[in-house]
């Protein structure tokens, strides 16, 4: 788990390089400079490999590592790049302008899926609007509350996935209520699990669009519908089959030491 965030900035970083060259190269066919690309092409294979492989593998890694399981979005982004690579590989190689030139835009919008954690990129415009701050951008504060706020929550699904030695143990340590610093001790230890791989062991990371939890202005009881349901935008995953009503109030509780006055 401690592994995912490097994966995930590497690999944004790793299409935003290959984008990059690839639209360097793109531009000198389009202006009919074929002596040159010839040239870039010939010195930078080993380079050009080495980006697609990385964007492979770097992608999936992320996607068997993400957090309460891979969103749909992120797995129609990495089967666009498997559509995508060997298009683009063949339309350079054979100098098809128009087959270059659709693989771009291709790219581009594999990009922007990526930074908006949607496929029908519906979250670009929201969060320009709100900020100007892209998916992966420092955590953001939350303007107005979200409606999770004053949803109520459902306290059935808690135990739904969990096996029978689990619920024991749990029902164990229910009959011993622990004390508020031991509640705070144990939120701090499932927060640094399950959800400083996007918010950062402070809040402020703003991984995938995770928002800075020194700034939320989410309510203890928002913050548990949140935890327990996930966000409306999916890109927070529900942990309500994952942890118990206790450990989600621990780690709400937990976070609620993290909003700065």
């Amino acid at each position: 788990m401690a592994a995912f965030p490097f994966l995930l900035r590497l690999h944004q970083l790793v299409v935003l390089a290959f984008l990059l060259f690839y639209a360097f190269k793109a531009g000198l066919l389009v202006l009919g400079r074929l002596d040159t690309l010839r040239t870039v092409r010939a010195r930078t294979r080993l380079a050009d490999s080495g980006l697609g492989l990385l964007i492979l593998a770097s992608g999936g890694a992320s996607l068997a590592l993400y957090p309460g399981g891979a969103p749909g979005w992120l797995w129609v982004k990495l089967g666009l790049v498997l559509v995508l690579l060997p298009l683009a590989i063949m339309a350079m190689r054979r100098q098809f302008k128009p087959g270059v030139v659709l693989t771009f835009l291709g790219f581009l919008y594999v990009y922007g899926v990526s930074e908006t954690g949607s496929p029908t990129l519906q979250q670009a415009q929201a969060s320009s609007a709100s900020n100007g701050a892209a998916a992966y951008a420092p955590g953001r504060a939350e303007a107005t509350a979200t409606p999770e706020a004053v949803a109520p929550v459902d306290t059935a699904r808690a135990a739904a996935s969990l096996s029978a030695a689990e619920a024991a143990t749990l029902a164990a340590a229910a009959d011993a209520p622990a004390s508020a610093d031991e509640a705070l001790v144990a939120g701090k230890a499932l927060f640094v699990q399950q959800c400083a791989v996007c918010h950062g062991p402070d809040g402020k990371l703003g991984l995938n669009g995770a928002y800075d939890l020194t700034k939320s202005n989410l309510t203890q009881q928002g913050r548990i519908y949140q935890v327990t349901h996930g966000s409306i935008s999916k890109k927070m995953p529900a942990f309500g089959g994952k942890l118990t009503q206790q450990q989600i109030e621990q780690v709400v509780a937990y976070s609620l030491t993290l909003k700065k006055p």
